[in-house]
């Protein structure tokens, strides 16, 4: 274990990775019985939009499309194994005051499509992000105003610097942030690549990560206490789609960035980010490292979050939001 915590690319992204285990417990684990696979639904929500993007095609839904003279346009990003509905708590209070809202399943999660074979880099990620907004703006130029969650939080990020013209405000909470997005350790990747060892990371992602039961106890980690049925069956259906567990190993076997990206350019954008002081998943100490390269970002704190504050103090984390928005709005 400790060699893994080593490597630069899995010491950052080590607490969303835990299925990434010592190949010798691999071999131990029984990988017997599988999970229900299941296709995705037509329409999985009645403000469910599809777009093919690089022949995939990418789930959203939006929220206050048709306003008149929106106050600006959100793009909420979800971080690993979460959908859409991460953002349940929080759609509300965007669209009372005055915003249209677009939520968004990254590639491989959610009821967006699944390709064992895609590049899961934040820059990669940033690309189709953009074809996407292309697609839903038309001939709206108006800028966004980016929102991302834990992984999402670094693809949020890319996002914003792939196109600082077209990008309002930036919003971070609990980020897997970057200062340079130079994060791919080439020995993990190969090792993942190996065909036996990544037979055995399959295994135990479908049959032991993704089970009902673990992803339970993992998002009793995030939230800090065990959440009920509902909402561990939110999280937990979509990853049933046929091609999950794949699209799990192929974030560290197929994450190569396609463009150099550098934290300093936030510094041309209103920047926010949101951070729980006892999020054990992505600690704070990230929070404060982008804080002080980019000194122009606005660092708040909720005391008593963890790494789910969007959900678990949806009251604080909406005022916040809303806030820093109004501020950059007008």
């Amino acid at each position: 274990m400790h060699f893994w915590k080593k490597s630069d690319f899995c010491r950052k992204s080590w607490p969303m990775f835990k299925f990434a285990l010592p190949l010798l417990m691999l071999i131990t684990l029984n990988v017997s019985g599988g999970l229900p696979k299941g296709e995705i639904p037509a329409k999985p929500f009645e403000n469910s939009h599809f777009v093919v993007i690089d022949s995939l095609r990418i789930h959203y839904r939006t929220w206050n499309a048709d306003i008149k003279n929106p106050k600006g346009k959100v793009l909420l990003i979800h971080g690993f194994c979460g959908s859409t509905f991460c953002w349940r708590n929080n759609y509300d209070a965007l669209t009372a005051a005055g915003y249209k809202v677009v939520a968004i399943d990254l590639p491989g999660f959610g009821y967006s499509g699944r390709d064992a074979k895609l590049n899961q880099s934040q820059s990669n990620r940033g690309k189709m992000i953009w074809e996407l907004l292309e697609k839903i703006d038309g001939n709206d130029t108006s800028k966004w105003n980016i929102v991302g969650h834990s992984m999402g939080g670094g693809t949020a990020e890319a996002v914003a610097l792939m196109k600082l013209d077209r990008t309002k405000t930036l919003t971070i909470l609990d980020g897997m942030i970057f200062i340079e997005n130079n994060n791919v350790n080439l020995s993990i990747v190969g090792l993942v690549n190996h065909p036996w060892y990544k037979k055995l990371l399959l295994s135990y992602t479908e049959h032991r990560y993704l089970s009902f039961n673990n992803f339970r106890r993992e998002l009793k980690g995030t939230y800090g206490f065990l959440p009920d049925t509902l909402t561990v069956n939110g999280y937990w259906e979509p990853l049933q789609v046929d091609g999950t567990p794949e699209t799990i190993v192929n974030l560290l076997a197929n994450s190569k960035e396609i463009q150099d990206l550098n934290a300093s350019g936030l510094a041309q954008i209103p920047v926010l980010v949101i951070w729980g002081k006892k999020d054990k998943t992505l600690r704070l100490k990230n929070g404060k490292k982008l804080k002080r390269a980019v000194p122009s970002i606005d660092l708040k704190v909720i005391p008593d979050a963890r790494h789910m504050a969007m959900e678990t103090h949806p009251a604080v984390f909406n005022q916040m939001l809303v806030e820093f928005l109004d501020g950059n709005n007008k």
